[in-house]
């Protein structure tokens, strides 16, 4: 399926203008005005209408195969736990698993970095952004600050960035899902072809965050032979959305031990 953009509703337009200019000057002003008005009704139809509805996502919903790139995409749930495995959040946050079962159509491996990029982390859905650089400076001890003035370094003298704006972490990029392998909780670095895999993908989530749905998006994937730039031949391209849609968010149990990534997901 693809969801290309059509420049039907520009080229209407111009060539509508042409028209209008090229007798504008023989017309009345009567004539000008319906000459106008004739112009702006091509510009939106008939297929410039059309184009419109053409590029509108298709429908998401949990337990319905879709198809993007190489991959058949069947999202089963979404799902919150206080921690899955090895990760752990925030105090306060908490971890955001999304279930589905995702088979390779292909006929040769693809990577995991690919499947995250068919589904990119929720938009709106209180998930925590990529720490800016100049904060994982001074999380690894590195001086930024004045060394010549005492307690001059990163861990004591560091502010707010101002690319991290309080109470607005959506306008920060968000991180690419970490993917596993919900049989035996491995990381999913590659998915071989012809074979179904139940994974899980998971963000860390805001505890401020209180919402039962989960508004996600599928991205369509398009194979790139040739890049322009002669950079990166043969690879999967990112493009628009194509399947989008509210899956239901299942919460946080409170566990009596330790479960692993894969049982805590899988039993929400």
């Amino acid at each position: 399926m693809k969801h290309a953009r059509n420049a039907g509703p520009d080229l209407a337009f111009r060539l509508g203008r042409r028209v209008v200019t090229a007798v504008a000057d023989d017309m009345s002003t009567t004539q000008r005005v319906g000459a106008g008005v004739v112009a702006a009704l091509v510009a939106i139809s008939p297929f410039g209408a059309w184009s419109e509805v053409e590029a509108q996502a298709d429908p998401l919903a949990a337990g319905t195969p879709v198809e993007v790139g190489p991959f058949e995409v069947t999202v089963e749930k979404a799902a919150t736990a206080d921690e899955l495995g090895h990760l752990v959040p925030q105090p306060g946050n908490h971890m955001l698993a999304v279930v589905a079962n995702v088979t390779n159509t292909g006929d040769v491996p693809e990577y995991g970095v690919t499947l995250s990029k068919a589904i990119p982390a929720p938009q709106n859905a209180g998930i925590v952004p990529e720490e800016p650089l100049e904060d994982l400076g001074a999380d690894a001890g590195t001086v930024t600050g004045d060394p010549a003035v005492p307690g001059g370094d990163a861990s004591s003298s560091a502010e707010p960035s101002a690319s991290h704006p309080p109470g607005e972490p959506e306008d920060l990029k968000l991180p690419s899902a970490t993917i596993v392998n919900i049989e035996d909780g491995t990381s999913m670095s590659i998915l071989n072809p012809g074979v179904t895999h139940r994974v899980a993908l998971i963000w860390e989530q805001s505890g401020t965050w209180s919402g039962t749905e989960l508004p996600l998006e599928v991205v369509e994937l398009e194979w790139v032979e040739e890049d322009p730039l002669g950079l990166d031949d043969g690879h999967w391209f990112a493009n628009e959305v194509a399947f989008q849609g509210q899956v239901p968010v299942q919460p946080a149990r409170q566990a009596d031990d330790d479960e692993g990534a894969s049982t805590e997901a899988e039993q929400q």
